[in-house]
């Protein structure tokens, strides 16, 4: 299965049973909707409402965070996933939380789990089928081990600086990563990682069809990023949500690149009184 799934192919294929169609969304602080309320309302077929802040590290002072493999066990399990089954993943913005729900249960092993492209507006676009219906699934024994060498931390980025080993991209819009505009958290400074390039996520979003652009548009903004594509890649964004978009569009043109995510992203960095920062 394809990282990338297109609508057509989910509708050819919405009642294989090998298939979970989970919908990950999730909506920044202060957004006045309620997400799993929403999805009451109207989903696609079949699918899972998977809450993000609940599959997330329920210890950490940071917004979601990875948890520990047996939290997140626990978790999926209850949903009746296993570990077998054909993810794909969207939410109601097209691309938006579908890919942290992404990076997260491929960080913890999961072999096929996908992205749906353009998500809940290019389903609806399409008229494709919607339901109110809830679904339950028989609680399953998922088994989650994580792949540490897709994770990096404070101590991590911080050494980088020095050693440059790896490129930091960062997800946040130009204005945030130049330290124009203020953060949407408070108490967080602005500005960006010393040495880290951008690029915003929403830049390989088409804003009409909300599916990601093609891939030589993709390539082209990579490119023009001016990582150095020799190196390994940090991403980095504002909470750790956004960062594995460019993960995941950088991975559909570098098939074999090794990309990580340091988790604690701006929400940490931006906190700590010692961290360095850049602006402009």
């Amino acid at each position: 299965m394809n990282q990338l799934v297109e609508i057509n192919w989910l509708k050819k294929n919405l009642n294989n049973s090998n298939i979970k169609i989970i919908d990950g969304t999730w909506h920044m602080p202060g957004a006045s909707i309620n997400a799993f309320d929403f999805f009451k309302e109207k989903h696609i077929p079949n699918a899972i409402f998977l809450d993000l802040e609940s599959i997330s590290d329920p210890e950490s002072e940071l917004p979601h965070m990875m948890p520990k493999e047996n939290y997140f066990s626990k978790k999926i399990s209850s949903l009746g996933i296993n570990n077998n089954d054909d993810l794909i993943i969207y939410d109601m913005y097209g691309m938006f939380s579908a890919a942290r729900i992404w990076f997260m249960f491929k960080a913890f092993g999961h072999k096929n789990v996908s992205l749906l492209n353009g998500g809940f507006p290019a389903w609806m676009n399409s008229n494709g089928e919607i339901s109110n219906k809830i679904n339950t699934f028989k609680p399953s024994n998922y088994k989650a081990i994580l792949n540490k060498n897709l994770i990096v931390n404070y101590n991590d980025v911080l050494k980088n600086i020095s050693n440059e080993e790896c490129e930091i991209l960062d997800a946040r819009s130009p204005d945030r990563y130049l330290g124009i505009s203020e953060e949407p958290r408070q108490d967080v400074k602005s500005g960006h990682i010393p040495k880290s390039k951008n690029l915003f996520f929403n830049d390989l979003i088409d804003q009409d069809s909300k599916k990601f652009l093609k891939e030589e548009e993709i390539k082209f903004l990579i490119e023009k990023s001016e990582i150095d594509l020799k190196k390994d890649i940090i991403c980095s964004c504002g909470s750790g949500v956004t960062a594995c978009i460019l993960k995941f569009a950088i991975e559909l043109i570098y098939k074999n690149k090794n990309i990580k995510i340091y988790d604690g992203s701006w929400s940490e960095w931006g906190t700590r009184k010692d961290s360095p920062c850049e602006k402009g």
